[in-house]
């Protein structure tokens, strides 16, 4: 577990290779860049380059017209290929034109094909009339109108109707709650007739003029047209997937040089420039730094410094982690709560074995324990998912506690063990719980004390609760109160409270001023000395309610593990004398899913609030060289 050590390098060559020292010394090499122009504001005469890059703009109609054509962004060798940007683009805007004439065709002929259906199935509520639609439509003394009304209101005024001798209404479809149908009137009563009707909620559906002939032929004659206009459309489905796969080569080929080109022109925004030559400055870790530099050595007219983190103004170094397996499964739990800066230890491997340790001891079970794990790695093989990992960690973890409780699916009279319910192991084991978050405390003390020596920082290693002044505090208290409980010594005598308990705590308030008087700063006097003893008062408070607080708080690792006996108790007795399976392996199921998310909640608590709040800052920033990702658009 451990930050990788970096070097801070400043490159420096004429302006005219810019582009060529980008794309062999930056662009997909281990070069985190940072911005010159902030680094280097000291330096006269330094100016930003212009950012107007030529190629993003044909990046992005490329990358509009990849997802148009459903091609996958992938990677292309384009080196060797005589490309330019005003070449790509031509070739871009005759792809586009192309697709945009065939599916505004292709829009013509669905669009056409579904007004054709729509129309034969209005024509389908006609069938009962045989005359032809065209002579209908232009009768001189009586109008024709087609349409439907609900079931209700025909059943309801269908005599009244009849009886009129200026309208004849023929149903042509009847259904449950609709009739379609027609009715004849003439031209001389027509808007009386069609005012009543449409007080009746009839609603009028006008034939298509392209309805000709009888209303089979008419069918007939649209259908066709219908099934034509899908087929040709369907072909110019085929002609745009042809087109797309014929294209795929060339356009990814062009898209890699544009993606390629695109990322190293944007360097510029970290680069600054004088007259005649540029600066671009950033980061190498160490162990890469002898290959960085031999490619630096291509070019004549490139010079480079490479300088020592700690004699870097105005630039943080970023954070590059190498761990072990272990410590990068649990990765992503480090970076939920935040990555280490560069002069802090990594804390992924002590998460990774404190998490596996609080697990098992919470939810220690074989059988259990090994269905966690084959949960874990399924998740991780099939879905891809990490947290499979630490389920699957968490797991083995399960079955070597569950050995030692002796405990296989809640039973406990099959392997010998520590039983948590037997005799006084409940009290044991609250207070080993007790025993075990006391060590833990000591352990990140210790990590803080190593943080702050890196850190160069005394107040933080010496005077802070978390330092040496409140290791001594704490332990202090703790062995007092220990050696009166066990029947010791009596040591809260002044000749023991006074150098171990009190001086501890004087120093925690004054912890501000002597850290700044330690490192030799000038302003290390406090403004306000009442100030100071107040608000290092109300501090010095909350830091010993959370030596209480944070050491109480791990009696929920023997809690869980006495719940976890309870629990599986209770399914016992649920599955009955006769152990009914059904019942045993849905209460296992349940336990497993229940208390193993439970669990891992609360661990992950244990490591986030009583852990890593004694030790660890999290304000690292990621080390991010210019990878060029061809994977997937941006």
């Amino acid at each position: 577990m451990a930050v990788v050590p970096m070097k801070f390098v400043t490159l420096a060559a004429p302006v005219s290779q810019f582009d060529a020292v980008a794309r062999t010394c930056v662009v997909n090499q281990q070069f985190h860049p940072e911005s010159a122009m902030q680094v280097m504001h000291e330096v006269k005469n330094l100016r930003p380059f212009s950012l107007s890059n030529p190629y993003t703009a044909p990046l992005r109609r490329a990358e509009a017209l990849a997802q148009r054509l459903h091609i996958q962004a992938e990677f292309r060798e384009f080196q060797g290929k005589s490309f330019s940007v005003q070449g790509v683009e031509e070739h871009l805007t005759g792809l586009e034109e192309r697709m945009e004439a065939m599916e505004h065709r292709r829009e013509e002929l669905e669009n056409k094909a579904a007004d054709d259906r729509g129309i034969v199935e209005q024509l389908r509520n006609l069938s009962g009339i045989s005359a032809d639609l065209g002579l209908l439509r232009s009768l001189n003394y009586l109008r024709f109108r087609f349409g439907h009304m609900p079931r209700e209101t025909y059943d309801s005024f269908r005599e009244a109707m009849n009886e009129r001798e200026d309208l004849f209404f023929l149903p042509t479809r009847v259904e449950s709650d609709v009739v379609y149908g027609a009715y004849f009137t003439t031209a001389q009563n027509h808007h009386a007739v069609d005012t009543l009707l449409n007080s009746l909620h009839f609603i009028r559906v006008n034939i298509d003029h392209r309805a000709d002939g009888t209303v089979e032929e008419a069918i007939d004659t649209l259908t066709r047209d219908a099934q034509a206009a899908q087929a040709e459309h369907d072909q110019l489905l085929q002609q745009l997937s042809d087109l797309a796969r014929e294209e795929q080569e060339p356009f990814l080929e062009m898209w890699s040089y544009l993606r390629y080109h695109n990322d190293t022109y944007d360097l510029r925004r970290y680069a600054a420039h004088s007259k005649d030559t540029f600066y671009l400055v950033g980061w190498v870790p160490q162990d890469e730094l002898p290959a960085f530099l031999d490619r630096c050595a291509r070019f004549d007219d490139l010079s480079y410094v490479v300088d020592e983190p700690v004699e870097v103004g105005g630039a943080v170094p970023p954070t590059k982690l190498k761990n072990g397996l272990l410590g990068r499964v649990f990765q992503p739990f480090l970076q939920m709560y935040g990555l280490p800066n560069y002069h802090e230890i990594d804390p992924s491997f002590f998460m990774a074995l404190t998490y596996c340790l609080f697990a098992g001891i919470m939810f220690g079970d074989v059988g259990q324990g090994a269905c966690l794990f084959l949960a874990g790695m399924a998740l991780w093989r099939f879905k891809k998912m990490w947290l499979g990992r630490i389920i699957a960690c968490c797991g083995v973890s399960s079955v070597i506690f569950g050995f030692v409780y002796g405990s296989v699916f809640g039973f406990e009279d099959i392997l010998p063990g520590f039983k948590a319910l037997e005799g006084s192991n409940v009290v044991v084991l609250l207070v080993a719980s007790l025993g075990l978050g006391a060590a833990m405390i000591f352990l990140v003390m210790v990590l803080n004390i190593i943080n702050g020596i890196r850190q160069h920082n005394p107040e933080k290693c010496l005077f802070g609760p978390n330092g040496l002044c409140g290791m001594v505090f704490y332990f202090g208290l703790v062995g007092a109160a220990l050696s009166m409980v066990l029947g010791g010594p009596n040591l809260f005598v002044p000749a023991y409270v006074l150098p171990v308990l009190i001086l501890p705590l004087v120093l925690m308030l004054l912890r501000e001023p002597l850290g700044k008087l330690v490192a030799r700063e000038p302003d290390w006097k406090p403004e306000s000395l009442g100030g100071l003893l107040v608000t290092g008062f109300f501090e010095l408070f909350e830091t010993l309610l959370s030596y209480l607080t944070n050491t109480l708080s791990f009696m929920r690792v023997g809690a869980y593990a006495i719940t976890h006996v309870g629990l599986m108790m209770v399914v016992q007795m649920l599955a009955g004398e006769n152990l009914n399976p059904v019942v045993l392996i849905i209460g296992n199921l349940f336990v497993i899913g229940f208390e193993g998310m439970l669990v891992g909640i609360q661990v992950l608590r244990l490591e986030f609030y009583e852990l890593f709040g004694r030790f660890y800052e999290d304000s690292g920033r990621e080390y991010h060289p210019r990878l060029i990702d061809y994977s997937a658009n941006k």
